[in-house]
């Protein structure tokens, strides 16, 4: 009986989850002021952070700004950008196309770089690597 009650728990726990609209309150004035100095030629995206006032814990490594449930509609991946956060480290920040929002994106959540890594990195240094990356696998294309 035991593990029929366990079982039950755990499938009322994945249904809260996903079907959570209400999240946790997040806070977003540090991350539009980072925006705004980091991304100053982008102002949509300090526009979007903004907007940002729920958040869903996927786990330690990434925070979704988008509920569970409505983010297989709206999730339309428009890119990432690095961000540097006096604490949190640097972030990977994933942005949404996102036709109902003014400039037309929105914020889909972050992955706390610094901890996938375990270490301290900055945007600058992902960005390099990324375009390092970027540059070697045009050159594998341009080979074969």
């Amino acid at each position: 009986m035991n593990h029929h009650h366990a079982y039950e728990r755990d499938y009322l726990n994945w249904y809260r989850r996903t079907n959570d609209t209400t999240g946790e309150a997040f806070d977003p004035t540090l991350f539009v002021h980072l925006a705004q100095q980091q991304w100053s030629d982008r102002p949509a995206l300090a526009a979007a952070f903004a907007r940002c006032t729920a958040q869903w814990a996927r786990n330690e490594l990434y925070t979704y700004f988008l509920a569970p449930m409505h983010r297989p509609a709206r999730w339309k991946f428009a890119g990432s950008l690095f961000l540097d956060h006096p604490t949190l480290g640097t972030l990977l920040v994933d942005v949404l196309h996102d036709a109902d929002a003014p400039g037309g994106l929105s914020i889909g959540g972050m992955e706390y770089f610094d901890r996938v890594l375990g270490r301290p990195t900055s945007a600058a240094e992902m960005e390099g690597v990324r375009l390092k990356m970027g540059a070697q696998n045009e050159a594998q294309r341009n080979v074969n």
